[in-house]
C-alpha cells in the first residue's frame, strides 16, 4: 500500500522541520511527501528537501481546505493508496503509521472496504488529549469521550491533522470543498462520508502531539451553561472568527438533510451566540465582532463564495 504524507503550510518555518522529522523516523515511512504551501512569506520553502517531497507552491492563500483539496486531488492522480494529513505544527510519534495500517489490516474485508479515515489520538505537550472524536445524531452532534481501555473509537468525523485517509473512500466521497477555508470542512466532509455508509476510527495507540512550538488558533476562554446547554466563548483571529461562524451556519441551514427544525434551531443559536464573547470587548475585539458579525450574515445568507 502506497502512503503519502500531506502537510499544508503557511508561514511555518519555525516548526516544518519537526513535521518533516517525525515522517522521516516513522517505522513504517511514508513512500512520498507532499508539501502544499499557502503563500508564505517566511522561509517556509527556503531548504533543502529530500528527493521523495514535492512541493506545490500556491500563488495565493487557499486556507486549510484548498490545500487539503490539492493534496487529495494529487494523492488520487498519481495512484496512492492513502493520504496522511497534517498541520506542520503536529508531530507523529514513531509507530504511528505503522499502528494505522496494521489496525486497517486486522479487520474483515467486508469492513475495511467502508473505511475513511483511520485517526491518530492527538495530545497537547501535557500528553493531554487535545480532541474527542465525534459522531452525527439526528439534528446536531455528539463527542465521544475516549475510553483509554479501549483500543479504538469509532466515529463520523475528527479533525484533519494525524488523519489517513483511504483512496478507494476519497473517491466515492470526492474532494473536501474548498468554499470552507477553514473551519468546519472536516464535519462537512465527515457527513459526505456518513451518508454513503462510510466509518472511520481514531486508533488509540497511533499518537500524534499537536500545537507543538506554537499556540493553538482558537482556544476556548470562557463557557457558559443555560439549563442543560454549555456554550463555549473561543479567543480567535479574525479570520477564524469570520469562518466558523459563516461555516457553522451554513452547513447546518444549507448541506445538512434532512433540515430538522431543532438542529436549524441550534445551529442559529449558536451563530447567533459566536459574536456575544466580542461584543462584550468592543474595543480590544474590534476586528473580532465585525468579522462575527459578518459571518453570520454570510452563512443565513449562503454567501460560500466570499472570502474573509
Amino acid at each position: 500500500m502506497r502512503v503519502l504524507a500531506h502537510v499544508h503550510t503557511l508561514n511555518d518555518a519555525a516548526v516544518i522541520e519537526q513535521v518533516l522529522e517525525g515522517l522521516r523516523t516513522q517505522t513504517r515511512r511514508p513512500d512520498a511527501i507532499l508539501i502544499v504551501d499557502n503563500a508564505s512569506t517566511d522561509g517556509t520553502l527556503a531548504r533543502t528537501f529530500p528527493e521523495n517531497v514535492t512541493i506545490v507552491r500556491n500563488s495565493e492563500n487557499l486556507g486549510t481546505s484548498g490545500a487539503i483539496r490539492i493534496g487529495f486531488a494529487h494523492a488520487l492522480q498519481h495512484g496512492f493508496d492513502w493520504i496522511w494529513v497534517f498541520d506542520a505544527d503536529s508531530v507523529p510519534e514513531p509507530g504511528a503509521l505503522e499502528t494505522l495500517l496494521a489496525f486497517f489490516e486486522r479487520l474483515p474485508a467486508s469492513e475495511r472496504e467502508r473505511v475513511c479515515f483511520l485517526a491518530c489520538r492527538l495530545v497537547n505537550a501535557e500528553n493531554e488529549v487535545r480532541h474527542e472524536p465525534v459522531v452525527f445524531t439526528d439534528s446536531s452532534t455528539k463527542h465521544v469521550p475516549v475510553d483509554p481501555d479501549a483500543a479504538h473509537t469509532e466515529c463520523d468525523y475528527f479533525t484533519w491533522t494525524g488523519s489517513l485517509f483511504r483512496m478507494p473512500a476519497v473517491a466515492r466521497i470526492g474532494l473536501p470543498s474548498e468554499d470552507y477555508v477553514l473551519d468546519v470542512a472536516e464535519v462537512e466532509y465527515g457527513y459526505r462520508a456518513r451518508r454513503l455508509g462510510l466509518i472511520s476510527y481514531m486508533i488509540h495507540d497511533a499518537v500524534t502531539h499537536q500545537d507543538v512550538g506554537r499556540n493553538p488558533g482558537m482556544v476556548v476562554s470562557k463557557i457558559w451553561r443555560i439549563g442543560r446547554r454549555k456554550f463555549a466563548f473561543r479567543e480567535a483571529s479574525p479570520i477564524r472568527a469570520y469562518y466558523a461562524t459563516r461555516n457553522h451556519l451554513y452547513f447546518w441551514l444549507y448541506q445538512c438533510r434532512p433540515r430538522k427544525p431543532r438542529g436549524v434551531l441550534r445551529a442559529i443559536v449558536i451563530g447567533f451566540l459566536s459574536p456575544v464573547g466580542f461584543v462584550l470587548r468592543p474595543f480590544s475585539r474590534r476586528a473580532q465582532l465585525i468579522a462575527s458579525l459578518r459571518g453570520v450574515w454570510d452563512g443565513l445568507t449562503a454567501q460560500m463564495g466570499h472570502r474573509y
